[in-house]
């Protein structure tokens, strides 16, 4: 953690500013190593301090191995203020989409003399996308656990089974194996509400012969996992046949441009080429990936606008879909790391699910 903030140090300090105010929790947990949200890390030229209150002390001794821990006793903004003018800041630097301008009044407000500085891009976020041989692992134990809780849940789908009942077992299932939760809200969409791509597990049941997709992850020590699979409780449907197929394609073009110095919107084009070919191409309209790690939603995005050149060390989800109205839905994502000569596919589950 000290390497982090001594090369995030060195980053701010190249654009000329004496210090930088890292408000996201995500952001301060990469940096610090602190795992609470009530937290703010304010890094200047040669200190580092994390500003928290009563509750959480304790627990950033333990964590941290910054300079100074600040317990605050005022509101946030007027902390940091404080503290700014205490140390005869003149220029900080901040992320504005995570900073309020309530914050950043309460901030100046204390801290007159001092001028803070917008930056287009986040600084930490942008160290965030390439990840160390340790996140890694931290993501493939995540996937891991994703999956041992998959195929144990999937032993208990049955006919009068609900979406809530399936996704709350799998949620259960991976708690069981080690994850601290769920890594965001399991989507569940039975038969038809498998169009809906981001459909929330409801009362419908899943019946024999029914088609269910389910999108779930988990959070292991911070980082994220994130898969999709359609079960089949029976035989496929004819009009889910053509599109599952295309949709397998779909992925298998796209892992394999999904390689170091690739651009985002090439792989992303690769995959709806296969989609658009079959005639479906108004049926897949999100974009093909994003980024996994700390967030489950991270940069870069594999989509037509993004042209990020992908790196090793990148860790994306390669997810195209097919959503008809009335129907129902097929999208398959697995989770992949990028490598010099390819990538790695982190998930091994089989495609399309078939029960029993």
């Amino acid at each position: 953690m000290p390497n982090r903030i001594d090369r995030f140090r060195a980053k701010f300090l190249k654009l000329g500013l004496d210090s930088f105010w890292v408000v996201s929790h995500v952001n301060v947990r990469y940096l610090s190593g602190f795992t609470g949200h009530e937290s703010t890390l304010l890094v200047t030229e040669d200190r580092s301090f994390l500003i928290t209150d009563f509750r959480y002390t304790e627990q950033a001794e333990d964590e941290t191995e910054v300079e100074e821990i600040v317990c605050r006793t005022k509101g946030m903004g007027p902390e940091v203020g404080g503290l700014c003018k205490k140390l005869g800041l003149k220029t900080m630097g901040i992320t504005p989409s995570n900073v309020t301008h309530a914050d950043w009044i309460s901030v100046t407000s204390a801290a007159p003399e001092l001028e803070v500085k917008s930056l287009k891009r986040g600084l930490v976020e942008k160290m965030r996308i390439t990840k160390s041989d340790e996140e890694v692992e931290k993501i493939r134990r995540a996937v891991e656990v994703c999956e041992a809780a998959f195929k144990e849940c999937v032993k208990y789908v049955e006919p009068g089974k609900t979406e809530n009942w399936i996704a709350g077992r799998l949620e259960y299932e991976m708690r069981a194996r080690g994850a601290e939760r769920a890594a965001f809200e399991t989507i569940c969409a039975v038969d038809a509400r498998g169009s809906l791509p981001h459909a929330a597990a409801g009362q419908q049941t899943a019946e024999k012969g029914s088609m269910v997709l389910v999108d779930w992850g988990a959070c292991v020590e911070g980082y994220h996992s994130d898969l999709t699979r359609v079960i089949c409780t029976d035989t496929m449907p004819d009009k889910l046949r053509e599109p599952a197929e295309t949709v397998v394609e779909a992925q298998k073009q796209a892992l394999t441009c999904l390689s170091a110095g690739t651009p985002c919107n090439e792989v992303d084009r690769a995959a709806r080429y296969v989609i658009t070919r079959a005639g479906y191409g108004k049926y897949f309209g999100h974009g093909l990936g994003h980024g996994v790690g700390l967030e489950v939603h991270e940069a870069p995005r594999l989509s037509a606008r993004d042209e990020t050149v992908l790196r090793a060390g990148m860790v994306l989800t390669v997810e195209p879909g097919i959503y008809l109205p009335g129907v129902g839905g097929i999208r398959v994502e697995d989770t992949a790391l990028v490598t010099e000569d390819g990538c790695e596919v982190l998930s091994s589950l089989s495609k399309i699910i078939n029960f029993p």
